[in-house]
Parts: C-alpha cells; structure tokens; sequence
C-alpha cells in the first residue's frame, strides 16, 4: 500500500476490532474490499478461574471418595434386608423405563429409595418430607430404626458437609452478618423451597435471638 495510512485497533477479551485510514480518517480500500472488520476469540481464563476448577473438582473427588467409604461400611448390614438398596439409588436419576434390578429387567416399582411390601417412597417421604425431619428423628427417636434409615442421614452429611473455604479476613468470618449470609445461601442450594430475603434489620434481630442465653434456660426449664 503506498503512501501514508493509518492501523486502528480496537482491543477487547474476545475480539479486535480494525480499520485502515488514511490522514484524513477515511477507511481505504485495496482489492476490491473495504479494510475494515473484526477478529473473534474465545476469551483467556485467568489463573483464578482455572484454580476455582480446580478446587471444585477436588471437593467434588473428595465428596465422592467420602460416600464411597460409607456405603463399603453399611454394604453387608444393609443387603441382609435389601439387595437392592444402593442400586436404586444410584439410578434414581433415570427414568422409569431405564432402571434395572439385579437381574436386567424393568423393576415393576420403579422407586428411588424403598420398595418394601409395606413401606415404599411414598411412606417414606410422608413420615419424613425433608431429611432434615430425618435427621431430627434419629436424634429423638428410642426406636431401633431401619439401616437405611441411619445410611441415608449420613450420607446427606457426607454429601453436604461444606467446605470450610470462607474467603476474606478471619474477622469477617467471626462477624454474624457474613455467616448467616452464607447460611442462607446454603439453605437455598438445598432446593427446600426457601427464598426469602432477610434485610439488615432482620439479621440482627435474629443475631440478638441467637446470642440470648436467657431464652436457652428457659427452654430447658419448661423442658424439664
């Protein structure tokens, strides 16, 4: 190209943008085409991008590994009342049509927990409609309850443990505000139909609740 010209560029995180002028700013032309236009890439990840994968698919092995552990634990004493027990659930995910027995066949109760005679997923999520009543339940309970009863609350705690990663200042941790905001935010991961907002205010009051030992003794007295 003879004579003097001007190269813009326009840099982004996924394309640049060109133009070629001349001194007066007028786009110019060469082989028929106007030397103008713009390149598209796929944008750069940075190191802390990377190193979140990374950490979640390490919590992720983890998480696995740990359930891996507890089901070798419980396997003997459960498969003496329900061969099938892990099997369904670890095909709960499936359709209906696509769960198979031990033996390769279309189970006719296509349940993701029990399929007792008398007590199925139906019984189970009737007497227990979160695991947290579950959970709640063994505590209290002077029942001997079912093996799978007590599989299925650890494996939730196995599962959903946490992580114990609070970014910031150790302070901040301390502080109620930042951990009762992550407390809220776990609860509403746990899909529990919880999504309330609770303002500043809100918090507080709920803070000054939390921290009244009086309201403690006096549970305990009416308890007693």
């Amino acid at each position: 190209m003879k004579g003097e010209y001007y190269l813009g560029l326009d840099m982004g995180s996924s394309s640049v943008g060109w133009a070629v002028t001349n001194e007066k700013y007028e786009i110019l032309r060469a082989h028929g085409k106007t030397l103008w236009g713009v390149r598209l890439f796929d944008s750069a990840q940075t190191a802390e991008e990377r190193r979140g994968f990374r950490t979640a698919k390490r919590r992720l092995d983890r998480r696995n590994w740990r359930i891996e552990l507890l089901q070798k634990i419980f396997a003997e004493e459960v498969e003496k009342i329900d061969d099938g027990f892990f099997r369904r659930m670890k095909e709960s995910r499936y359709w209906p049509e696509d769960k198979r027995d031990r033996q390769g066949k279309c189970p006719e109760l296509p349940y993701a927990l029990f399929a007792d005679d008398d007590y199925t997923d139906k019984e189970y999520h009737k007497q227990f409609p979160t695991i947290y009543h579950l959970r709640k339940w063994l505590m209290e309970t002077d029942e001997t309850p079912d093996i799978r009863l007590i599989y299925l609350a650890l494996h939730h705690m196995m599962k959903h443990r946490g992580h114990f990663l609070l970014n910031g200042n150790i302070e901040q941790v301390r502080e109620f505000q930042t951990t009762f905001e992550q407390f809220l935010e776990a609860v509403r991961a746990e899909e529990l139909g919880f999504s309330s907002e609770i303002g500043v205010e809100r918090s507080k009051e709920i803070e000054a609740i939390l921290k009244d030992r009086t309201l403690t003794k006096s549970a305990k007295r009416q308890k007693q």
